[in-house]
C-alpha cells in the first residue's frame, strides 16, 4: 500500500517545500481539471496533479525554468498546458495541490478551493464517460447503486459523503467552493474571483490567456489530436454544458437522485434543492469500520479517533451498505 499522505504531502522539487494553495475535487467529472490548467497558464505548478508520479516529466533549466519532458502521455487532454517541450516560468510564492482526497488527509494548504460540480449531473457525465469507453456499467439507476472499488458504499453513496465530510470541513476552516456551473457561465468572472481568494495576482491580459487555453474547446482539440495519434484509444471530453441530468433523466429518476443529494446540493447553493423533512437513520458501526478500512486499504491511514473518522460516522447517516 502506498502512503498517499505521504507522497503527495509535500512537492518535492527544489525551491518549493510545501503546497500553498489546494484544488480538491471529486473524483469524478467536475471540472477542476479547468482551474488547475488555468493556474498552470498562470505560472502556479500543480506537482504530483492528482497523485500522479510527475517527477520525470519535467526538466529543471540552467535559468529557474522548468521544461515539461512527458511526452504525449495522455495528461494534456485534461491539462493542456503540458505540451511536450514547453518551457514554464513558475511563481516562486505558490504551489498548487490537485487531488481528490478527503479533507483532513493532508496538513491543509494555506488557501483551499473545493471544484464541485451539481452531484447529479457529475454522476451521470461518470456514467456517459464509461459508456463511451466501452464499458458496461448498466443502466443509470444501476450504475449510482453499484458499488464503488473496494469500498461498502455505492457509487453515489461515495460522492454523497465525499461532499459532506468537505461540507463539515468548510464549516470549520476556510474554504473556497467553486461551482463548475459558474464556471461555464462565465469562466472569466469565475477565475478572476477565485484568484483572489487563493492569492494570485493576474493581469486582465494574463487572465484572458489562461481562460482562453483552458477552454472546453481547447481541451477537446487537445483530446481529438491524442485520439488521432493513437496515444488514447477513445476521445473522453463530451463538453456538455450544466443540467444535463435534467435534460436526460426521466422525472422519477431525477426525482430519487435529487432526494439522495438533497443535503449536499443545498449546502452548494443549487436552486431547486429541497431538504429532507425527515431524520436519517443513524450511522451503522459495521459500515464505518469498513468504510476506514477501505480507506487504509487505498494509501489513506487513518485513526478511529482522528477527525475525518469522527465527520465521516455523521456523514454516514442515512447511507446503507452497497449489495
Amino acid at each position: 500500500m502506498r502512503d498517499l499522505t505521504g507522497f503527495h504531502a509535500v512537492p518535492d522539487r527544489p525551491g518549493y517545500d510545501r503546497y500553498t494553495i489546494e484544488v480538491a475535487s471529486p473524483e469524478l467529472p467536475c471540472g477542476a481539471a479547468w482551474l488547475a490548467n488555468c493556474l498552470l497558464e498562470l505560472g502556479v505548478p500543480a506537482w504530483k496533479h492528482w497523485g500522479c508520479d510527475d517527477g520525470a516529466h519535467w526538466a529543471a533549466c540552467a535559468d529557474g525554468a522548468h521544461r515539461y519532458v512527458g511526452g504525449d502521455n495522455g495528461w494534456s487532454r485534461v491539462l493542456p498546458a503540458l505540451r511536450d517541450g514547453r518551457t514554464f516560468r513558475f511563481r516562486a510564492d505558490a504551489c498548487a495541490r490537485v487531488h481528490h482526497v478527503w479533507p483532513d488527509v493532508y496538513l491543509p494548504a494555506a488557501r483551499r478551493a473545493l471544484f464541485v460540480r451539481d452531484p447529479c449531473d457529475a454522476l451521470y457525465s461518470d456514467w456517459r464517460r464509461r459508456l463511451a469507453l466501452g464499458e458496461q456499467p448498466g443502466a443509470f439507476p444501476a450504475y449510482c447503486r453499484s458499488r464503488y472499488y473496494h469500498y461498502p458504499v455505492s457509487r453515489l453513496d461515495y460522492l454523497r459523503l465525499f461532499l459532506r465530510t468537505w461540507r463539515r470541513e468548510a464549516e470549520r476552516a476556510e474554504v473556497h467552493v467553486v461551482r463548475f456551473e459558474d464556471y461555464r457561465a462565465d469562466a472569466r468572472a469565475t477565475l478572476g474571483a477565485i484568484l483572489v481568494r487563493l492569492g494570485i495576482d493576474a493581469t486582465p491580459a494574463q487572465l484572458a490567456h489562461a481562460v482562453e487555453e483552458s477552454s472546453v474547446e481547447r481541451v477537446k482539440a487537445e483530446d481529438e489530436r491524442l485520439h488521432r495519434l493513437g496515444v488514447v484509444d477513445s476521445t473522453l471530453v463530451r463538453g456538455e454544458p450544466p443540467g444535463e441530468s435534467a435534460r436526460a433523466l426521466d422525472a422519477a429518476t431525477l426525482a430519487w437522485l435529487r432526494d439522495e443529494f438533497a443535503d449536499v446540493r443545498a449546502w452548494l447553493g443549487y436552486a431547486d434543492a429541497t431538504p429532507r423533512p425527515h431524520a436519517e437513520a443513524a450511522c451503522d458501526d459495521a459500515l464505518h469500520d469498513d468504510v476506514i478500512a477501505a480507506l487504509h486499504a487505498a494509501g489513506i491511514p487513518l485513526a478511529r479517533s482522528s477527525w475525518l473518522a469522527l465527520a465521516l460516522r455523521d456523514a454516514l447517516a442515512g447511507v446503507a451498505r452497497a449489495a
